[in-house]
């Protein structure tokens, strides 16, 4: 996170006095400065997420920043979206794709507001909801027809995803979900792939939150394995010399007598057919779903919690490409609909797309004990700062409790 703030300081502090009337730019110098603006306030949000007391570093060379609290941070940042808006481009405009747009700057500053009880103890519901209406009313964006659409190898076409960081196997690389979560017996016979590391894996509770008539059940990998042969044939995945089990419940966080086929392998984003560790698929950071689901729970926080039939539509809209035509499991009712069935929900539709943690927080529950992890003190909430960020910044404070 430090490093991307790094390079757009660098970026800014090189670019802001330089005369550029005389090139044969595709943009402006302002809208350049504007779209890394944004890059380092979706970085900034991060850190504000994951820390909550940072200090705030405009320039390169800046000595010794001091920690800032929170809701300093957040009315900063704030405003650095919000003045950067006008600046950018919209969906369409040369260059568009993969770049900071209005409404990219828009669903971060909806995401800043959605977050900002948690973070500082003040809300933003109403501020997070007009946000989100100016996403939607825009009309720049559709829902995709199947679930998985945003997440394809070549997901440059999906209607619905707002903003992404292009990848690809050979001139952008460094994508390789593929290869960390795939088991390494699995991955060669049926994708190909040569080397896999099976590192992360999910475990068993958050796998049951998806029934079998679920879609979105199909990104998940368990249970014995199989491939297709070049006769057409349907084989086992050997391991060793069993078939490949992957095994939903894990036994123990530390399993030093096996627990090498222990939990669920999540193949979201398409996994092609080839020899490279890097991916075509872009890394969605927002996307339309995301953007109705957030109205959805402002109109409930705003709504005592309660669902109202605009919030249930809304999440039905979504929820419906996930199962079959006319099936009744596909729509929520308003009474059906509580706060802790909506988190429920996020984490189906936003599995593996970055936002769980944020969720459980707001939601109240990050805190709970799980698994084998015990129920946790609220200041757990916020990561340490790390020991290496406080040696080198003396003005640096450590969060509260650690």
């Amino acid at each position: 996170m430090w490093q991307a703030i790094g390079y757009s300081n660098y970026f800014i502090d090189a670019i802001q006095d330089k005369d550029l009337s005389k090139m044969d730019l595709p943009i402006s110098k302002e809208k350049m400065i504007a779209e890394v603006k944004l890059v380092r306030a979706l970085h900034y949000y991060w850190a504000l997420s994951n820390f909550g007391n940072i200090p705030i570093v405009e320039h390169v060379g800046d000595p010794n920043p001091p920690t800032r609290p929170a809701a300093e941070v957040f009315t900063w940042l704030e405003k650095e979206i919000k003045d950067n808006i006008p600046l950018l481009s919209d969906k369409g405009e040369t260059g568009w794709y993969g770049h900071f747009t209005k409404n990219a700057a828009r669903a971060l500053l909806a995401k800043l507001y959605l977050n900002a009880e948690a973070i500082t103890g003040t809300a933003h519901w109403q501020d997070a909801l007009d946000q989100c209406n100016a996403i939607i009313n825009s009309g720049e964006y559709t829902l995709d027809a199947a679930w998985n659409t945003p997440f394809l190898a070549h997901n440059e076409d999906s209607q619905e995803n707002i903003f992404v960081v292009p990848f690809d196997a050979n001139r952008a690389p460094q994508f390789n979900a593929a290869q960390q979560q795939l088991h390494w017996s699995l991955a060669p016979v049926k994708y190909g792939l040569e080397d896999a590391w099976y590192k992360t894996v999910t475990q068993e509770s958050f796998f049951d939150l998806f029934a079998d008539n679920d879609l979105r059940k199909k990104q998940w990998l368990y249970g014995p394995q199989t491939y297709i042969d070049e006769n057409g044939d349907e084989q086992p995945v050997l391991d060793g010399e069993e078939q490949l089990v992957l095994n939903p419940s894990i036994e123990a966080l530390e399993n030093f007598e096996g627990g090498w086929t222990d939990g669920v392998v999540n193949i979201k984003y398409e996994v092609e057919n080839s020899p490279l560790a890097n991916m075509n698929n872009d890394l969605v950071v927002f996307r339309l779903s995301d953007i109705l689901f957030m109205k959805a729970e402002c109109l409930m926080r705003l709504n005592d919690g309660a669902a109202t039939s605009e919030a249930v539509n809304l999440i039905n809209q979504v929820r419906a490409r996930s199962f079959k035509k006319n099936d009744r499991n596909a729509r929520y009712t308003t009474s059906q609909l509580t706060l802790d069935e909506l988190l429920n929900e996020r984490g189906r539709e936003f599995a593996y797309e970055m936002l769980r943690r944020e969720d459980l927080i707001r939601f109240g529950h990050f805190n709970d004990e799980w698994w084998e992890k015990p129920a946790s003190e609220p200041f757990r909430k916020f990561f340490p700062i790390p020991f290496n960020a406080l040696t080198a910044n003396p003005a640096l404070t450590q969060n509260s409790s650690y």
